[in-house]
């Protein structure tokens, strides 16, 4: 019964439109999420980047699940599936961070901000003639070897 009753619900909400100022005002929060998000991307922010854009991210997709699919108009059990899936992303991004963030320095990837090791650049190695990498020989015009 509880179920016929929120579809009839979900019907009267249904007939009830909207006008065109929410969801101008949903798109223009969007927009300005996705220039901090582009504008934060080429900042170098070695403690918090990852996190700032994980946050943004997560804040669009959940303003566009609400207001676009319509998912704040739902009751019951659509709100709850909706919930457990938000908290269960915060806790499988908070937990793959923390482990990242308090593993064994050595085992975290040369040159990463959690590394006490330097990235390793092996162009760098070549150009500058050190020993373990092949040096080409360059022929410049006019000059002929025998």
């Amino acid at each position: 019964m509880a179920i016929a009753n929120e579809s009839h619900q979900e019907e009267q909400n249904m007939q009830e439109h909207h006008g065109a100022g929410r969801y101008v005002v949903i798109w223009v929060v969007l927009l300005v999420l996705t220039l901090v998000t582009v504008y934060t991307g080429r900042m170098h922010l070695p403690d918090f980047g990852l996190l700032l854009a994980l946050v943004i991210a997560s804040v669009k997709g959940t303003l566009v699940a609400l207001y676009f699919m319509h998912l704040s108009e739902h009751r019951g059990a659509n709100r709850l599936v909706f919930g457990v899936s938000i908290a269960f992303v915060v806790l499988l991004i908070g937990f793959t961070l923390m482990d990242f963030g308090t593993r064994f320095r050595l085992s975290n990837p040369p040159g990463s901000q959690y590394s006490d090791l330097q990235a390793v650049d092996i162009g760098a190695n070549q150009a500058e003639g050190r020993p373990g990498g092949h040096q080409q020989k360059i022929k410049q015009k006019g000059e002929t070897h025998e």
